[in-house]
């Protein structure tokens, strides 16, 4: 409502707004449901921090996430929009900006564990006195991204240093800019972000875990928080019905140098398959 200059009160019209948010709603959802995104089949950089192994070994193996709605996609959509804008500002200071790995003409990728393990960067920075610095792009709400700005990322975003870290060791790089983007205000703030040898250290053992088979999961109770919202929770605690590939089977098992191997002997086709299962917790802690 508002105060016209005659003292008549209107209202704005919005008849029928409500249907047609509805019908977008439904849309996202129904793309996601013709056309689903094709889970990773690898270690990625972006979950390599994430405390739950057995999220990580499902990973690896290809299993499918949760259907994750029209809010998130959404949500999702404006990450990708905000890291482009954010790279153009950059560029209007003269700063030289590769989005692209100019041999591949695709997103930087840096691998490692015989391939298993892959992180994706937003860009390269420099060189800058001969050495060229990673650049990692994250939009946050007002809340978290002064936390940020006022404990850095290593203690405010510990998954997001994880992930920095993570692409500093296999890419073999010294530094990171690290730039978080405000949503609500447009402001910036930034970090030099060092590489930590013994932080990326600590994250390769624990892949040598996940790819030796010794994965746990983080929790004997479905109805854990850390569980209640994970992306693999489905095929986790609910059992949900997937395809039968060799990368699903219990019998089929990475090569830290590379490649896979099948116990059974299999090679082009599952001819026993078992359905793969992390292992259970094995503490209350």
């Amino acid at each position: 409502f508002f105060q016209a200059e005659d003292g008549i009160r209107y209202q704005p019209r919005s008849r029928g707004l409500g249907d047609v948010y509805k019908r977008q709603n439904e849309a996202y959802d129904k793309e996601e449901k013709d056309k689903p995104e094709s889970p990773r089949s690898y270690i990625g950089a972006s979950i390599v921090g994430n405390p739950c192994e057995a999220l990580i070994a499902y990973s690896l193996r290809g299993f499918p996430n949760n259907p994750i709605g029209h809010k998130l996609r959404r949500i999702f959509r404006d990450g990708h929009r905000i890291e482009d804008d954010v790279v153009r500002d950059i560029k209007k200071t003269g700063v030289a900006v590769m989005e692209k790995d100019p041999f591949t003409g695709k997103q930087w990728a840096f691998d490692g564990f015989g391939g298993h393990a892959t992180g994706h960067a937003d860009g390269m920075i420099g060189p800058i006195d001969g050495d060229s610095m990673l650049l990692e792009i994250k939009s946050m709400n007002d809340n978290k991204f002064k936390e940020f700005s006022t404990k850095g990322v290593k203690y405010s975003h510990r998954h997001y240093y994880s992930q920095v870290q993570f692409m500093l060791g296999l890419g073999k790089l010294k530094e990171c800019v690290f730039i978080s983007y405000n949503k609500n205000t447009s402001d910036y703030c930034s970090e030099i972000v060092q590489y930590d040898e013994f932080f990326y250290n600590d994250l390769c053992v624990k892949v040598e875990r996940v790819l030796n088979g010794d994965a746990r999961k983080i929790s004997n109770d479905p109805s854990d928080w850390r569980c209640r919202g994970c992306f693999k929770r489905s095929v986790c605690w609910e059992n949900e019905e997937i395809k039968q590939t060799m990368k699903t089977c219990q019998n089929y098992q990475p090569k830290l140098s590379g490649g896979w191997q099948c116990q059974n002997g299999c090679q082009e086709e599952c001819q026993k398959w078992e359905r793969y299962h992390p292992l259970p917790k094995t503490s209350n802690i």
